[in-house]
């Protein structure tokens, strides 16, 4: 069915996504196998759900993802106001050349090679997350390892202390709603008001690295950014980039805990760690949906779109379909590293992924060097996030077999952050949180 003006209203009134949020993967499959683009009068858009029009999609130049494009999408965003002016430059909302020079300014500091330079300093954050519990005890997985750990690698890198990332915490399941499909206006707004007070609480930290750089990546983004810039490039690296690990964390305990022949496979042959990230970000990936806009009109998998068209590509549906994964449904962390989707793909395949990825890993080796098992769990619903509103383990001691002196076990106060100038002394950036380090050290 062609979107048209009956269809946009009723939509506008009464949206609801049509897959169960618990799991949408049957839903997914019975409609891909229908059509792999489908008109949704539901949402008022045509959903891709197959992996080869995803990739059209999402590589293709014909497609945006600028508000502006989008009537609908701007109003979300806070329309022409200097807070949605500020909002519409986060690196997902820009299209080339702005998106280009915007990418280039921070890409280089998040590069594999950058990122394994941290990964000991990563895995002691880890490390003093699962220590600071004893065998017996219930583990918080959201409240103490999902959103703490990479909340504290970010909130280090950018040396924007212990408040700031207390308020990042507290609003950024907020802003969450920007990018949802089915928010309603309430929530929208709570987004716009919760980007605006992150935003506000960094004008004075940049306001002071500009009169006195440090050794930090704040310092380093203000020397080839404009203070605007640099202030929603850190938004963006702090709200999006921990939330979007988190789910991924959280994510793949589920699933180990739900696969134990995947965990024990993992636990007998640990160097299978990074694969199995790769495979836990296909199965179950963080962000479900991304949404563009049809600049000109094309067809689609045999379907006419006009310009202007509303277009939600189903990461988790094209991270599932057979033509690409042998097998979807089926958990295998040995699979050979699948060209999943998971991080996006083309110009917005997501900057922070090589970060994200050793984050998890470290999570993932800690996970297999300790006995545990699931306590409770529950999802959250969203049309966009796959995440979970509680997941709870019981630790039950460490994997007797796993030698203790590990290389998850080898703690370092080594500074996240060391661009080779000279800078200020880093000062105490870590989550307000009983299980985290303290104090930095000195390189």
């Amino acid at each position: 069915m062609r979107p048209g003006l009956v269809a946009s209203a009723a939509t506008a009134t009464k949206p609801s996504w049509p897959f169960p949020p618990d799991d949408p993967y049957r839903s997914y499959a019975a409609m891909r196998a229908e059509k792999p683009v489908h008109w949704s009068d539901d949402i008022g858009a045509w959903l891709v759900l197959s992996h080869a029009e995803a990739l059209t999609v999402l590589r293709g130049p014909q497609w945006s993802a600028d508000p502006r494009n989008s009537p609908e999408l701007l109003a979300r965003l806070g329309g022409d106001s200097p807070a949605g002016g500020l909002v519409r430059k986060i690196l997902f909302f820009t299209d080339p050349p702005e998106h280009d020079r915007l990418r280039r300014a921070v890409s280089r500091f998040f590069t594999p090679h950058r990122v394994e330079l941290m990964r000991r300093r990563i895995a002691s954050i880890v490390t003093a997350a699962f220590d600071a519990h004893q065998p017996g005890e219930d583990l918080d997985v959201l409240a103490e390892i999902a959103y703490p750990v990479p909340l504290a690698v970010i909130c280090e890198l950018l040396d924007v202390g212990v408040e700031t990332a207390a308020l990042v915490r507290a609003e950024t399941p907020a802003m969450a709603a920007m990018l949802d499909l089915l928010a309603p206006p309430e929530a929208q707004q709570r987004a716009a008001s919760a980007a605006l007070a992150q935003m506000l609480a960094l004008v004075p930290i940049v306001a002071e690295r500009r009169r006195a750089p440090g050794g930090d990546l704040l310092s380093a983004l203000l020397e080839v950014l404009e203070p605007d810039d640099a202030i929603v490039m850190a938004l963006l690296l702090l709200a999006a980039g921990h939330e979007t690990t988190a789910n991924l964390i959280a994510n793949a305990t589920l699933a180990l805990g739900h696969h134990r022949d995947q965990l024990q496979l993992l636990r007998r042959y640990p160097a299978l760690v990074p694969t199995a990230i790769e495979e836990l970000l296909r199965w179950d990936s963080p962000v479900h949906v991304l949404r563009r806009v049809t600049l000109s009109s094309t067809t689609l998998a045999g379907q006419q779109l006009t310009r202007g068209d509303q277009v939600a590509v189903v990461i988790g549906a094209a991270n599932r379909d057979p033509a690409a994964f042998p097998d979807p449904d089926r958990l295998d962390v040995a699979r050979p590293a699948p060209a999943h989707l998971a991080f996006g793909h083309g110009a917005h395949y997501c900057v922070g992924a090589a970060l994200a990825r050793a984050e998890a890993a470290e999570v993932l080796r800690r996970l297999t060097t300790t006995e545990w098992t699931l306590a409770a769990s529950e999802r959250a619903p969203s049309s966009t996030f796959r995440r979970l509103s509680q997941l709870t383990v019981e630790l039950l001691g460490r994997v007797p077999w796993i030698s203790s002196g590990s290389r998850t076990g080898n703690r370092s106060t080594r500074p996240l952050w060391q661009p080779g100038r000279r800078g200020r002394t880093p000062d105490r950036t870590m989550v307000p949180s009983k299980q985290l380090p303290g104090p930095r050290g000195g390189p």
